[in-house]
């Protein structure tokens, strides 16, 4: 959706690694807000966005108008994506997943692409995208990109330069709070760990709206530590500004 940072580059340096002749496109998807102010104060910045995918050597960029996207005529399939959809964004943010569906069933129409490449950071979003692939668009392969972070930890984010300065040397609480989780997940309780690091993170004026730990294919909440890897996820609040993080764990 613009506003690009290091961590869009990556995909495009994954994309080209593999040999890809590479496609960035940007659209700003109305149905993915379900907030009109948050979509009206979302990071704009095109001319320098056509310039750092120039620089990445990215092959071409598709810049579609929003009657391009969602042509009258274009019947977009819903996606029946359950439990995926319920939790966690699903529940703060309603419609997001459906407004993601519709903008990537169309632009995959449109562009026909023979792989796509995600970035883990919107981890619950890449397991919806999964799900719209393996429904609807069995030959694209998936590639799902690591999260790309600041020297200080805080996730690569379109959103974090609404931070302000103080703002800015908080945010990295959110990647220590998780990390804390995860080291001592043979010691403490995990409701403990959680509750521990809520307290953290308010210490540092963040707002914490959901921390726990899921089954990363299904996103079911675990409430004690697996003998399997899972993943914890993270929405908060700071200075207004709503940031979402993942540590697989």
């Amino acid at each position: 959706m613009g506003a690009l940072h290091e961590g869009h580059l990556s995909l495009i340096a994954e994309a080209k690694q593999l040999g890809c002749i590479t496609l960035a496109s940007i659209f700003v998807n109305p149905r993915q807000f379900n907030n009109h102010e948050d979509l009206k104060r979302y990071p704009r910045s095109l001319h320098s966005d056509i310039r750092l995918l120039e620089q990445a050597g990215c092959d071409s960029v598709f810049i579609p108008e929003t009657d391009q996207v969602y042509e009258p005529q274009l019947q977009i399939p819903s996606v029946a994506l359950g439990f995926l959809a319920e939790r966690f964004e699903g529940s703060f943010r309603p419609g997001h997943f459906q407004g993601v569906t519709d903008v990537l069933w169309s632009l995959f129409h449109i562009i026909k692409p023979d792989d796509v490449f995600f970035g883990e950071k919107d981890f619950q979003q890449c397991m919806v995208v999964k799900k719209l692939i393996d429904t609807h668009f069995p030959d694209i392969r998936m590639h799902i990109i690591p999260t790309r972070r600041e020297a200080d930890g805080l996730a690569m984010s379109s959103r974090n330069s609404r931070l302000s300065p103080a703002g800015r040397l908080r945010a990295p609480a959110i990647y220590q709070a998780m990390q804390q989780i995860c080291l001592q997940k043979q010691k403490l309780p995990l409701d403990e760990l959680i509750s521990e690091a809520r307290s953290f993170l308010l210490e540092h004026e963040i707002e914490t709206e959901y921390l726990e730990l899921a089954v990363p294919e299904t996103l079911e909440t675990l409430h004690r530590w697996p003998e399997k890897p899972a993943v914890l996820l993270f929405a908060g609040y700071l200075e207004g500004v709503r940031l979402i993080d993942n540590l697989r764990c």
